[in-house]
């Protein structure tokens, strides 16, 4: 390159490639967009050759990321009419007219006449450079600065390419190592400002990678306990939900020490009051609360039927298959699952309240009911239920009983039979 080829190209914008999360590119602060007409293959030849631009790709890789068990004749032919296609389309969108990809020795480069920063491999190289740093507040400044990079997985909107699977891995991999170590530090250093900015980041990427007890450890640092303790139900809710399973041990032991600290503090009687309230949001329909808050519930609910006379009963409704057996996991469920909760909540009176007890069945506490009751109840869900799709209240059974009357009977409430 002579020396006014290069001075023009030390004053060309930067060119900001951002593959974590949504892919975008940027060229001088402005967003560079592709025609609608762009080949699908094109734009993954492109985030390739991209995340490839320090030492190229070879053609076999190339092709097997790009056209996999394609025929191997059509898929080079396939790859030539690409990479012209994207050479057209990058001066299209905006680009300076340049080559932008040559071939040497089998090998596929990326060449540009403007710097190019890739976010996903600024944050490799940031925690590997500040792996070599000897002094631990530089070392953690450059893993904080790689970690602020991480928005988002890796290519998210690309997640059926094998090499985009590989990468994320090893990129997550890489981001929670680094995060674990900062977390340390932080949490040492009693930062829990910056601690909690980047576990919240974390804990919505990753919400089944417990980052939410280190999440809560900075919000109690901050005393901002109100907000640890709506995580905290937040989180414990998502995993019955989505899992089935109960909080980690982890995450139990900050909501206990989150308790000790919240009562560490003298209150007046308002302020009890007021966190005890319901939200705003919460206080239309029917209480939906957690299987554990149900339990606590229908214990006192109970006790208190021998004082006013008013026997509770209980109610559980199941979604079902074609066969008549609980349905199985999967998209139909969940869309009849959170189909069925809104119903609840508009279905139920005031007063009832009711929770999710397995991924197709919920459990509801009707005050003051009876059989009769209950009947009316299940045909008010029923109807509303087929409002969705039609038939579907074929897929829904229902059966109840009194509230129980021995501890022994109240077995079947406890977490080892709740799936």
């Amino acid at each position: 390159m002579n020396e006014e080829m290069k001075n023009q190209t030390e004053q060309l914008p930067l060119l900001k490639v951002h593959m974590m999360g949504s892919f975008f590119l940027e060229y001088g602060d402005q967003p560079i967009s592709f025609r609608k007409t762009m080949a699908t293959k094109s734009m993954r030849l492109l985030q390739i050759f991209l995340y490839n631009k320090d030492n190229g790709i070879s053609r076999g890789r190339l092709l097997e990321s790009t056209y996999g068990r394609e025929d191997v004749a059509d898929a080079a032919n396939s790859l030539r009419v690409g990479v012209h296609r994207l050479k057209r389309s990058l001066v299209e969108a905006g680009l300076p007219q340049f080559e932008y990809i040559y071939t040497q020795k089998g090998v596929y480069h990326w060449t540009s006449p403007m710097p190019v920063e890739v976010d996903a491999i600024d944050i490799k190289n940031k925690i590997l450079e500040a792996g070599k740093e000897t002094d631990e507040k530089a070392r953690m400044d450059q893993m904080i600065e790689a970690l602020e990079l991480y928005t988002g997985e890796f290519l998210a909107d690309f997640g059926e390419e094998e090499w985009v699977q590989a990468e994320r891995a090893q990129l997550k991999k890489v981001y929670s190592d680094a995060l674990k170590e900062v977390s340390e530090y932080l949490l040492k250093n009693e930062e829990f400002d910056e601690l909690q900015k980047l576990t919240s980041v974390a804990s919505e990427l990753y919400p089944f990678d417990e980052w939410q007890a280190v999440q809560m450890q900075a919000l109690i640092g901050l005393e901002r306990y109100k907000e640890a303790m709506k995580l905290y139900e937040q989180t414990s809710k998502h995993y019955f939900e989505e899992l089935g399973v109960t909080p980690s041990e982890k995450l139990v032991e900050q909501y206990r020490y989150l308790g000790s600290r919240m009562g560490s503090r003298h209150r007046v009687i308002e302020e009890v009051q007021a966190d005890l309230q319901e939200s705003p949001g919460e206080k239309d329909g029917a209480f939906f609360c957690s299987l554990a808050g149900f339990r606590d519930c229908y214990r006192l609910v109970y006790r208190m039927s021998a004082l006013n006379g008013q026997m509770p009963w209980l109610m559980l409704c199941t979604i079902t298959d074609g066969k008549g057996y609980p349905a199985k996991g999967g998209p139909r469920l969940d869309r009849m699952s959170e189909k069925l909760l809104e119903v609840m909540k508009r279905s139920l009176r005031h007063s009832d309240f009711f929770a999710k007890y397995s991924p197709s069945q919920y459990v509801i506490l009707l005050q003051g009911g009876s059989q009769r009751g209950c009947e009316l109840v299940y045909k008010r869900i029923s109807e509303r239920f087929s409002e969705e799709k039609k038939g579907w209240a074929k897929n829904l059974k229902y059966s109840a009983l009194p509230a129980i009357q021995t501890e022994k009977e109240l077995e079947f409430l406890e977490g080892d039979d709740v799936l």
